[in-house]
């Protein structure tokens, strides 16, 4: 049977109210070693076992919601398990408009084979892998006596193989959860009866907060949604509509204007991420200019003809550049004169 309130869950571990996890963790394996059946063959050391692992259990589980005893004991609730409250990991498509989610979820286990000690009896004993039967270690000041043994070299004790030496292991169940539309980050869900069942008590809630994972596509950016969009530089220059995919696998169409030649950024209302208030954000689209790569003769032979079309007309096309031509190159190269040093690439 579970203890009644976590005064009395502490009682039973002999702690003081308001003891941190590690000093409950120490305290049920220590009295789990003095207490267990497997060690213990007095008469009510079964009983005082189970009374150990209840408050120890109702204690681990009552760490994660906070002052729930309290409140169901103003409110004169049904005793019932604490809740639980894990991590929803959202698909960004999940978030935006809804789905079955399969969520998988692990909560640690007194170990059943060492009864959460961490170290199992042998039938006999054996010497002390730690000192090598010596029952010394050696440390900075000299040789020590060997905790792991007492002194004594050999040992009916070792570490537990189970849960390698933590008393712990960890069981596993997965949930199945109906995630509404417009999961915006943050967003609790609570499943009522889903929580690990603590002892004899009816389970409590599970409380879910939603979290998006990373999109090989989408981005955040603030609280925004982004997307990047490679455009090639011709299709910029000489305007063109760009199709930029949104979230749940379709296509809006971006126009750009022609002369368009460094990154730009535009914005498609409602196909971003589900808002607070209700409806969804705006998609930000960054449209990134892409060089050619690998050009053939062909290719190069085109370039040559656009470059004789716009020659003579820098000054209007490369305004930047030409000011910086006549500040920084005022002199023209005098025929015959000294020819400047080639750079090394």
């Amino acid at each position: 049977m579970s203890p009644a309130s976590r005064a009395d869950a502490f009682a039973v571990l002999d702690l003081a109210p308001g003891a941190l996890p590690a000093e409950i963790k120490r305290a049920f394996r220590r009295l789990a070693m003095q207490w267990h059946p497997d060690r213990n063959n007095g008469h009510g050391a079964a009983e005082r076992f189970r009374q150990i692992k209840a408050a120890h259990d109702y204690l681990v589980r009552g760490d994660e919601d906070g002052e729930a005893d309290t409140a169901a004991d103003a409110n004169s609730a049904p005793a019932r398990g604490p809740d639980q409250q894990e991590t929803l990991w959202l698909d960004i498509e999940e978030a935006i408009f809804g789905g079955v989610h399969v969520l998988e979820l692990e909560r640690p286990e007194v170990c059943g084979d060492c009864a959460g000690s961490g170290r199992i009896t042998l039938a006999s004993s054996r010497m002390c892998a730690c000192c090598r039967g010596s029952g010394r270690v050696r440390s900075k000041s000299g040789l020590d006596h060997c905790d792991a043994c007492g002194g004594r070299g050999y040992s009916a004790e070792v570490r537990c193989e189970t849960c390698d030496g933590t008393g712990e292991t960890r069981s596993g169940r997965k949930v199945r959860v109906t995630v509404p539309a417009g999961m915006w980050p943050g967003r609790r869900l609570r499943l009522a009866g889903k929580a690990a069942a603590v002892g004899d008590l009816p389970p409590g809630d599970l409380l879910l907060q939603s979290q998006l994972r990373l999109h090989g596509l989408f981005s955040l950016r603030g609280d925004a949604l982004e997307v990047t969009v490679p455009v090639p530089l011709f299709d910029l220059l000489a305007g063109s509509v760009v199709a930029v995919p949104v979230p749940g696998g379709e296509t809006e169409m971006v126009s750009v204007a022609a002369g368009t030649a460094s990154e730009t950024r535009h914005t498609l209302v409602g196909h971003g991420l589900p808002l607070r208030s209700g409806g969804r954000g705006d998609l930000s689209v960054l449209l990134q200019p892409v060089l050619p790569e690998k050009l053939g003769k062909t290719d190069l032979d085109a370039l040559r003809v656009l470059q004789a079309t716009l020659a003579g007309r820098e000054s209007r096309l490369y305004p930047d550049l030409t000011a910086w031509r006549a500040q920084w190159l005022r002199a023209e190269p005098k025929k015959g004169g000294r020819k400047s040093r080639k750079t090394r690439s």
